[in-house]
C-alpha cells in the first residue's frame, strides 16, 4: 500500500510541477486544443454542428496539468472551433450563425478553467504536503538513530571513566589517577550539554530559540576557543591572530562558544592529526570577523552552502561519525544574533570558515555612544596557546 502511495504521489507531483516552463505549459493547451480540433474533424460521432461538452476537454486538461493562463488559450480555440465547425462531410468550414451557443460556451470554459485550476492548485498543495510529511518522517528516523548514536559514546566513556575514577580512589597507590578520569568525564559531560544545546537549536525555529546578548571582549572568547580545542587534541597546533586591543561584540557568549565547537570541532575531524588550526578574531568596517581555516581535504563548490542545511553533510563527512547538524546550528545562532557564517574560501589545501557578528556600542560597554572597534591601531599577534 505504501508502495502504491509512493508512486502515486511521484505521479502526481511529475504531472502537476509547478515549475514547468511557460512555452511547455501553453505548449499543452496548444496540443490539447488542435487534438480535439481533429477528432472533431474526423470522427462523424463528434461532427453535430455548434458548441458541445467535447469541446471542454483541452480547457479541463489544460487548466488541470498547466494553469489557468494556458486554460485560457484553450478556451480561446475552442471557441473558435464551435464559432467555425469544420464537419466532416465534405470538409467545409461554416460558420455557426447561433451567437448565443458561442457565447455560452465561452463562459462554459472560463467556469471550467477555474475549476480546473482549482483542482491543479489543490493537487499540488496536497502533493507538496505529502512530500514534506514524508521528508519530515526520514528527518525523525534519521535524528533519532544519530541522536541515539551520538549519545551512546559519551555515555559509555563518561561511565567508563567514573568507573575507573571510583576504583582508582579506592587503592592508595593509584589515586593520583582520579584527576584525570575526572577531567576526560568531564569532557564527556561537556560534550553531551554541547549536544542537547544543538538538539535545542534543530528543534526550534530560527526567530524561536532563545538568545541572550551582552558586549564582551571577542579576542578572549577566541582564544578560550583555542584552549578548549588543545585540551581536545593536545598536539594539534593552534595559532590565534587578533589585533593587540580589545574587539568589543554584541552577542550572546555561550551561544558564540557553540559556534566556536562545532568549527573546531569541524577543523579537527576534517584535518590530518597535526596539521595547525588558525583563528583570526578582528573589526572590519562595522562588525567583527572571526575565521576558522583548517588544513583539510577542502569543501566542493556544490557543497559550499548545501553543507549549511539540516543533516546534510558534505562528500569529505563519508568517514565521520556525526548527524550533520553542528553547520546548521551554527549558522542558526549567527542568524540570531544579526550575523552571518559563510565558507569564506575552499580548496584542496584546506578551507576557512567565517563568521561575522555586530560590534557593540561603547554605550553597551564603556557608557559611550561609538562602535566598540580597536582602540589602536589594529596589529596582528600570534598566540600559540600551550
Amino acid at each position: 500500500m505504501k508502495a502504491t502511495q509512493d508512486r502515486l504521489l511521484d505521479l502526481s507531483l511529475r504531472l502537476l510541477r509547478p515549475d514547468w516552463p511557460w512555452p511547455v505549459r501553453y505548449g499543452l493547451a496548444v496540443v490539447f486544443t488542435l487534438a480535439v480540433a481533429g477528432v472533431k474533424l474526423a470522427i462523424p460521432a463528434f461532427g453535430s454542428p455548434g458548441p458541445d461538452l467535447f469541446l471542454t476537454i483541452p480547457v479541463a486538461a489544460s487548466a488541470v496539468l498547466a494553469g489557468f493562463g494556458p486554460a485560457l488559450i484553450a478556451i480561446i480555440g475552442t471557441t473558435l472551433i464551435a464559432a467555425y465547425f469544420t464537419p466532416p462531410a465534405g470538409f467545409a468550414i461554416s460558420l455557426n450563425t447561433n451567437g448565443l451557443d458561442v457565447i455560452g460556451f465561452f463562459f462554459e470554459g472560463v467556469v471550467v478553467a477555474i475549476l480546473g485550476a482549482a483542482v491543479r492548485a489543490a493537487f499540488t498543495r496536497t502533493a507538496e504536503t505529502l512530500r514534506h510529511r514524508e521528508q519530515l518522517e526520514q528527518e525523525r528516523t534519521a535524528l533519532i538513530a544519530t541522536v541515539n548514536h551520538e549519545l551512546r559514546n559519551p555515555l559509555a566513556s563518561l561511565s567508563g571513566h567514573l568507573q575507573l575514577a571510583s576504583r582508582y580512589a579506592a587503592r592508595e597507590d593509584m589515586r593520583e589517577r582520579v584527576p584525570a578520569s575526572i577531567d576526560e568525564a568531564r569532557r564527556q559531560v561537556s560534550r553531551l550539554v554541547r549536544l542537547a544545546d544543538d538538539l535545542q537549536v534543530i528543534s526550534s525555529r530560527v526567530a524561536d530559540f532563545r538568545v541572550e546578548p551582552e558586549a564582551f571582549e571577542l579576542v578572549a572568547a577566541t582564544r578560550a576557543a583555542a584552549r578548549r580545542v588543545q585540551a581536545l587534541d593536545p598536539g594539534r597546533p593552534i595559532t590565534v591572530n587578533a589585533p593587540a586591543a580589545s574587539v568589543m561584540v554584541r552577542a550572546d557568549p555561550a551561544r558564540l562558544d557553540q559556534i566556536f565547537d562545532n568549527l573546531l570541532k569541524n577543523a579537527i575531524a576534517y584535518s590530518s592529526r597535526g596539521s595547525a588550526i588558525e583563528l583570526w578574531a578582528v573589526a572590519e568596517a562595522d562588525h567583527a570577523v572571526i575565521r576558522v581555516r583548517d588544513h583539510g581535504p577542502g569543501i566542493g563548490a556544490a557543497d559550499r552552502e548545501r553543507i549549511f542545511e539540516r543533516f546534510a553533510r558534505g562528500a569529505a563527512a563519508a568517514d565521520q561519525p556525526g548527524m550533520g547538524i553542528g553547520l546548521y546550528v551554527s549558522r542558526a545562532i549567527a542568524t540570531r544574533m544579526d550575523g552571518r557564517l559563510f565558507v569564506e574560501t575552499s580548496s584542496p589545501d584546506g578551507s576557512t570558515f567565517t563568521v561575522e557578528l555586530p560590534l557593540a556600542e561603547w554605550s553597551d560597554a564603556d557608557g559611550d555612544g561609538d562602535r566598540a572597534v580597536r582602540g589602536g591601531d589594529s596589529i596582528r599577534m600570534e598566540d600559540r596557546s600551550e
